[in-house]
């Protein structure tokens, strides 16, 4: 199957309820985003039944097999590279009792971010992952037979993203941290930025409270400066969009309370001042945010459309506490007029979510 390399798309779930899969529950569709084309795989996963998505990067999807083994595939050439396994101790001194357990019930929500220092192939890759709660970082590559844990970052980490061989990792914070990869064995960290100061928005306070809200953090590199995008959840939407409280979205005595993402603000970190500032603008740019590697992309590449903001639904420890919603939460915030976008607005359960790939050209 052949794309663009500079179109960005979106992964979606099979929609064809009849189908004899072992698993409809995998993705199966490809929408072209910018050219509204839509692609189906009819049997790329005959030999992965239940393979689920846990993320994009660098022109690979990443999944993890209906055992929770981790593997690469390249979408465009239908190239898979198997990675090391989550060993039973790994799985261990994630405080899960026993893989079986992880494989049944945590697989879906273990790894909340996976990355990918370059274009890999067989014989040359790293895959970095976020996993557990709170975030431990660990990584993988061809000259280890298994994963190992970074042991001295020990953050509360929201995003990770590898610019020119170096592992970046975001904190809760706003701190920033980074890891040199080039062949070395153990990673060496060569940057470390704690407590960056940020003036909150008091007007923003009120109207994003935290009773009422989630934020999520995201970490994008441009060129050679820091991206900050705080994504702004509400918990709970009733059926007109309004974000409520628990318990204020009642239909025919059924509770139904879907999240949905209804802002964000983008950051850039001043290095001297050692502050985040506030932009208002992505100087010619958009940006792809969710389960994906957070990418940047010029606008050019998209149709000239500026100043957007694509995100996903990546709240994994949500989507499944209810049938009826989950994975619904993607669409386009445009940064100039605070709108919003939804990509799928009479849907509500999109399982799996969609996630987005961007491809790249080297």
């Amino acid at each position: 199957m052949a794309f663009l390399p500079s179109a960005p798309y979106v992964i979606l779930p099979s929609f064809n309820q009849e189908t004899d899969y072992e698993d409809n529950n995998v993705h199966r569709n490809i929408l072209v985003l910018f050219h509204d084309k839509y692609y189906t795989w009819n049997t790329i996963f005959n030999f992965y039944g239940g393979a689920w998505c846990i993320g994009s990067s660098n022109n690979f999807l990443i999944f993890l097999d209906n055992k929770g083994c981790p593997f690469l595939l390249n979408p465009s050439s239908n190239t898979f590279i198997h990675v090391p396994p989550f060993t039973r101790s790994f799985i261990k001194h994630a405080n899960v009792p026993f893989y079986s357990y992880y494989a049944q019930s945590l697989r879906k929500t273990f790894v909340s971010k996976a990355v990918l220092m370059s274009s890999p192939s067989p014989s040359q890759y790293t895959l970095a992952i976020m996993y557990d709660s709170p975030c431990i970082i660990a990584f993988c590559n061809n000259h280890s037979a298994s994963w190992v844990e970074l042991s001295d970052a020990k953050r509360l980490y929201s995003d990770i993203v590898f610019d020119n061989n170096i592992l970046y990792a975001l904190d809760e914070d706003g701190s920033i941290e980074g890891w040199d990869f080039l062949h070395l064995k153990v990673p060496k960290k060569v940057l470390e930025i704690n407590y960056p100061t940020m003036i909150l928005d008091k007007e923003q306070e009120v109207k994003f409270s935290i009773d009422k809200f989630s934020t999520k953090l995201y970490l994008v590199m441009s060129k050679r400066d820091f991206l900050l995008l705080e994504r702004f959840i509400g918990n709970f939407v009733n059926a007109n969009g309004e974000v409520v409280y628990e318990g204020s979205c009642l239909s025919d005595q059924v509770e139904i309370c879907p999240y949905r993402t209804k802002h964000f603000n983008v950051y850039k970190l001043n290095l001297v001042k050692r502050k985040w500032e506030k932009m208002n603008s992505l100087e010619g740019q958009v940006v792809f945010v969710g389960a994906n590697e957070s990418k940047l992309v010029d606008s050019s590449k998209c149709d000239n459309k500026e100043n957007l903001i694509y995100f996903s639904d990546d709240r994994w420890d949500k989507m499944t506490l209810d049938y009826s919603y989950g994975g619904h939460d993607w669409g386009v915030f445009n940064l100039q007029d605070s709108s919003i976008k939804l990509l799928t607005p009479n849907v509500n359960k999109t399982d799996p979510p969609p996630i987005w790939m961007v491809p790249y050209s080297n």
